[in-house]
């Protein structure tokens, strides 16, 4: 996602608030108890491994391959219905060094036409970024979604459609400072569907007054435990505009993804910074079913087994005269709805005015295990 900085320290609304995630969940299960007619909970468990070159680390001149492993995610999540209409839900990261809400928001469902959703959600924006992090097709999303697509953030939203299209908008107080605000827009269509066989148009867009906010790009090549390569300029900024078109195919076990997208920002001097970038991905399952879709959103695999996966993503700083390339195959393997294995081959370079790297290659697997 787009993001600002105060030093080197990405501004996080809640992160690290331990008194903030306490009255949050205290004042929830306050709710669910004395409201709710029915608590589901569920949570995520993934463990990642990366091994690399050194085309991967800012200083290159480091010999042989890295290799790392984290605990990538370790998550909770309470869905509730308090009363007929009303759902809530409350989802808690344990992940990295501090714990961190990622959703914290209630839904009201009695009109037919809308949606609303009041409180900490995603925006949004962004096909492949709307993939929950446990049913993406490939471990990490791919450079453009992850440097522009804007994320969670404190707002409300209104959601409406229909059997061939979903909408939705919204207003939010985004993670860059108190003060910055964003008004984010989807519309998604099926121009054809049969059951999970279907095309999805869609086009986003996001206008976000950023208040003199610190920015800056600052993105890996599609490796979560290597270093941030992809540096732009540091700005003031003072707003930004985002635009993102969709494509999605599903039919006979194939799935095909792709986006564009691209964002000015402009600083506080009203000079204007052009970022640009897309992907384009397949898959392949084995058992020639279709994943899940709905309202928009492409969801998790419908029978266990083999899924073959590939990708093409680039990146571009147009002011900076920067770009990065990044070409991925990977296989999953699920076993059941509790257990997932993926594994993913990179191979990733950086393009400049007067120096092109040359490929550097890459590794990631990753265990997945859901409740």
């Amino acid at each position: 996602m787009i993001r600002a900085y105060k030093g080197n320290a990405m501004i996080r609304a809640y992160k690290g608030k331990n008194s903030t995630i306490f009255i949050a969940i205290t004042c929830f299960l306050i709710a669910t108890n004395t409201l709710a007619k029915d608590i589901k909970i569920s949570g995520d468990l993934m463990l990642d491994h990366d091994s690399f070159e050194s085309g991967f680390l800012e200083d290159e001149n480091e010999s042989g391959t890295e290799r790392f492993s984290k605990i990538r995610r370790a998550n909770i999540s309470i869905k509730t219905k308090l009363m007929d209409d009303w759902k809530a839900k409350l989802k808690v990261d344990f992940s990295g060094d501090s714990t961190e809400i990622k959703d914290a928001y209630i839904k009201y469902q009695g009109w037919d036409w809308a949606d609303v959703t009041i409180g900490q959600q995603k925006e949004g924006f962004g096909l492949e970024k709307l993939v929950s992090s446990r049913d993406t097709l490939m471990i990490e999303r791919s450079l453009v979604t992850t440097a522009l697509t804007p994320g969670r953030s404190l707002g409300v939203s209104v959601t409406g459609g229909s059997a061939s299209y979903n909408w939705q908008l919204g207003y939010y107080q985004p993670d860059e400072s108190e003060s910055a605000t964003a008004v984010t827009g989807r519309l998604a269509w099926l121009p054809w569907r049969q059951g999970n066989e279907l095309v999805h148009l869609g086009v986003a867009f996001s206008e976000r007054d950023l208040n003199g906010s610190d920015f800056r790009i600052n993105e890996k090549m599609e490796v979560y435990l290597a270093d941030s390569l992809i540096e732009g300029e540091k700005l003031l900024a003072d707003k930004s505009s985002l635009q993102g078109i969709e494509f999605l195919w599903q039919q006979a076990g194939f799935t095909t993804m792709a986006e564009w997208q691209q964002a000015t920002v402009t600083d506080i001097n009203n000079t204007d910074y052009d970022y640009q970038g897309g992907y384009v991905q397949f898959s392949y399952q084995l058992s020639g079913d279709n994943r899940k879709y709905k309202n928009g959103e492409l969801g998790s695999v419908t029978t266990p087994g083999w899924e073959f996966t590939s990708r093409y993503s680039q990146f571009e700083l147009i002011e900076e005269s920067r770009e990065a390339q990044v070409y991925s195959l990977g296989v999953n393997y699920t076993v059941n709805e509790h257990l997932k294995f993926m594994a993913d081959y990179i191979k990733a370079k950086q393009l400049e005015v007067s120096n092109e790297s040359d490929f550097s290659d890459a590794v990631s697997l990753r265990v997945q295990y859901a409740f």
